[in-house]
């Protein structure tokens, strides 16, 4: 029997897990934590995503655990729309995308793995690559031999560096803030409010609760005062001032945004990089989720079919069109983000709904799973 090492217990590790579990292999799975960290925000999955999970099994009770979303809206400051888009029609699927608490889809993918032997606080402390196998020493001392390694340890990879050295990561922009709130009743789709002072997003994710994405902007990558960050939004159209009232920084997620430049090959060998780990890019695109559970499928199907020896270059083959148009379409839109506020709304009053259907495109043609 084959064996096989996920490093990362997060959507990408998870979701492969999954979706090899049924294939005959011995798999493992280790994660640095003391426990799984079913904690966080909120996410955004759009309908490649949903598929990817209905591929898995688990489609049907994402839906009914989340929030199915059919549109768009993008309003000014005083709340007045400035493009109404509808998902439908970019997908070409009825309620195509999702809102989903982060921690529930940890647990639904975590209730729907079995017979996998998961050990904590575990990670890899060297790595070495033969001709047929690959043996690692892990954190608590063990040496061990796989037949596959298979790097979702997310942004910041620990695989990645042992596999191929230190690759420093291109900052996108500072301090964002993330957190959940009671979902506003008139909240039903996916709302930005957009303005000179930075973007105020609400999805929500499931009939109570919404999840809230803020980025204030700024020159270069200034930071601010966490008490002060939402001075600038607090005059914005309900329900944001209602929701600010009650907002407390200590209960948000502040991060920087940072991009994975693209890799020559998404790992080596019988050392496979997925989710994050291979490709992890800032959320413009919302395809960070989505991107990790279409992995995971890819995969499995290529251990199938392809030598073990080379499944590193076939899986980039088969993924690298998708990845790469997501990673330049997700640099475009950085771009605009930066533009003078006048002209960012101007574009999107005349070109919007075009850029955002041609955005979306290819990534609305299910592959050949």
């Amino acid at each position: 029997m084959k064996k096989i090492l996920i490093a990362g217990g997060g959507i990408a590790g998870l979701a492969t897990a999954k979706a090899l579990q049924n294939q005959g292999y011995q798999i493992k799975l280790i994660e640095k934590q003391p426990d799984w960290q079913t904690i966080g925000t909120g996410l955004y999955l759009p309908s490649n995503g949903v598929i990817a999970l209905d591929k898995l099994g688990l489609g049907d009770i994402a839906r009914k655990k989340g929030f199915l979303i059919s549109s768009r809206n993008i309003k000014d400051a005083n709340g007045k729309t400035i493009l109404d888009l509808d998902l439908q029609k970019i997908w070409g699927r009825e309620k195509p995308c999702l809102g989903i608490k982060r921690k529930v889809l940890h647990e639904i993918l975590i209730e729907g793995i079995s017979n996998i032997d998961i050990s904590f606080n575990t990670t890899i402390n060297t790595l070495k690559i033969n001709p047929d196998s690959v043996t690692i020493e892990l954190s608590n001392g063990n040496k061990e031999e796989y037949d596959l390694i298979i790097g979702a340890d997310g942004l910041y990879s620990t695989t990645r560096k042992l596999l191929l050295g230190d690759i420093p990561l291109r900052k996108v922009t500072a301090q964002v803030c993330r957190f959940m709130i009671q979902k506003p009743k008139e909240i039903n789709s996916w709302t930005l409010y957009i303005s000179p002072a930075g973007q105020f997003l609400i999805i929500p994710v499931d009939n109570d609760t919404a999840y809230c994405y803020v980025n204030r902007k700024t020159r270069g990558f200034k930071t601010f005062d966490k008490d002060q960050y939402m001075n600038p939004f607090k005059g914005f159209a309900p329900p944001i001032a209602k929701i600010l009232k009650e907002w407390n920084p200590e209960d948000a997620y502040w991060n920087d945004l940072e991009e994975l430049p693209k890799l020559p090959e998404m790992g080596k060998g019988r050392v496979v990089l997925t989710g994050d780990a291979a490709h992890g890019m800032p959320p413009f695109m919302a395809q960070g989720g989505a991107l990790a559970i279409e992995d995971a499928i890819v995969l499995s199907g290529l251990l199938k079919t392809e030598d073990w020896n080379t499944i590193a270059p076939a899986f980039s083959k088969n993924r690298n069109d998708r990845i790469d148009w997501t990673r330049a379409r997700n640099q475009k839109r950085e771009k605009l983000s930066k533009l003078p506020f006048w002209i960012a709304k101007m574009g999107l009053k005349k070109v919007g709904e075009k850029n955002w259907t041609e955005d979306y495109r290819p990534l609305s043609k299910t592959p050949d799973w």
